[in-house]
């Protein structure tokens, strides 16, 4: 059997799955790039303060493209985007996102707006529990128009004729909840996910058909190992693993990002250069889904992040595999002046100022000096603006 012929039958069991039949599972869009999209992987990363890479003294925007098979005339394009803000009155954090998700060049094609608010409280020196809940809206649509049925068929012309098949459906909405919870240091991140908690049916074949939801569970684990801190430069590892469990299905990501932030004469960092690799397989079988590199850069509250998917599979030349960029900014502003600030040394900015508890010292961090999104701050340091 050809590699085409093994595409076609993938499409065809998607559309089937879209279409829904008794027991048929509907499956999440995901990205590459989880680790620069943490909403996506938990509401409990909203208004992320405290944690390592993550902190958010600002509303953070983060925008999300991913273009999987962009040689095939059936696409798979998922777009998403995110704002969160730590809000100090709430003692968590907001979030806010919007995710599209477009098969075969619109064929079926999924919208979902979702809500969240994450609760954070101190349960040990330097450790912290994060408990969220988010409550989304979603609707799918399939373009019957654009499907082929088998009496279009003439065996010598192709598809010239128009189908006797009666077009039913096509359109479902509905709504969608999702739970998780975070254990975190400023070095290490442990989490649960609980999605589809009310299990929605996504048939867009109307009657009595279903595609129900099964409950997703995914289990996340992340760290920052320092590797070198000279004058000059500071480097980080950042591994991460991420499993899924959804139905029969389970599938895990592990990797980790190499960070690189040349260091200025009086010990600012301006830049931050991330390089890494990571793989996606199945748990259950002895199957390899596919490897993925990575390339980043951050500055002044500004992250850009490219991948890749190198499938492992004989579809991967035919396919394109899958490319997919990422954009996280910072909305800084400063407090003093009031404008948006987008060139502030915000790697050294007095976090307590951020949550509105005016130009005071880093109390919480006592004497010592720590690590602050990859930036030494010390207790004599208050907020300063050029």
């Amino acid at each position: 059997m050809s590699c085409f012929q093994n595409l076609r039958i993938f499409l065809l069991l998607v559309v089937l799955k879209a279409v829904g039949t008794n027991g048929a599972m509907a499956q999440d869009p995901e990205f590459t790039q989880f680790f620069n999209n943490p909403i996506h992987v938990s509401p409990a990363y909203a208004g992320a303060y405290g944690i390592q890479g993550n902190v958010v003294p600002a509303p953070r925007v983060v925008s999300s493209h991913r273009n999987q098979w962009p040689a095939m005339s059936g696409a798979y394009v998922t777009s998403g985007i995110a704002i969160d803000q730590y809000v100090r009155a709430l003692n968590g954090g907001l979030a806010f996102r919007v995710l599209k998700d477009d098969a075969g060049r619109g064929t079926l094609s999924s919208l979902q707006l979702a809500a969240a608010y994450n609760y954070r409280a101190k349960i040990a020196e330097g450790w912290y529990l994060n408990l969220a809940l988010e409550a989304a809206y979603f609707q799918r649509h399939l373009d019957w128009t654009k499907l082929s049925f088998r009496d279009m068929i003439d065996p010598s012309q192709g598809f010239i004729f128009t189908t006797q098949d009666i077009y039913r459906g096509g359109f479902v909405r509905g709504s969608d909840f999702r739970a998780g919870g975070m254990i975190h240091s400023d070095k290490w991140t442990f989490g649960i996910v609980g999605s589809h908690l009310n299990k929605p049916n996504e048939s867009v074949a109307g009657g009595t058909s279903t595609s129900i939801v099964p409950i997703k569970l995914t289990a996340h684990v992340a760290g920052t190992v320092l590797i070198t801190d000279k004058p000059a430069l500071e480097s980080n590892l950042h591994p991460q693993v991420i499993f899924h469990s959804q139905g029969d299905q389970r599938h895990f990501n592990a990797g980790a990002n190499f960070d690189m932030q040349p260091r200025s004469s009086n010990g600012s960092t301006r830049k931050i250069f991330s390089l890494g690799m990571w793989y996606r397989g199945l748990a259950t079988q002895n199957y390899r889904d596919a490897f993925m590199v990575y390339a980043g850069v951050e500055t002044m509250g500004l992250k850009f992040g490219y991948s890749y998917d190198l499938t492992f599979s004989q579809l991967t030349p035919a396919t394109g595999g899958a490319h997919e960029i990422n954009l996280t900014l910072y909305l800084i502003t400063n407090i003093r002046k009031r404008f948006f600030c987008p060139d502030c040394d915000w790697h050294i900015l007095n976090t307590d100022n951020w949550m509105g508890r005016g130009e005071q010292r880093l109390g919480r961090f006592g004497d010592r000096s720590q690590r602050w999104n990859g930036q030494r701050i010390k207790r004599s340091k208050r907020v300063g603006f050029n």
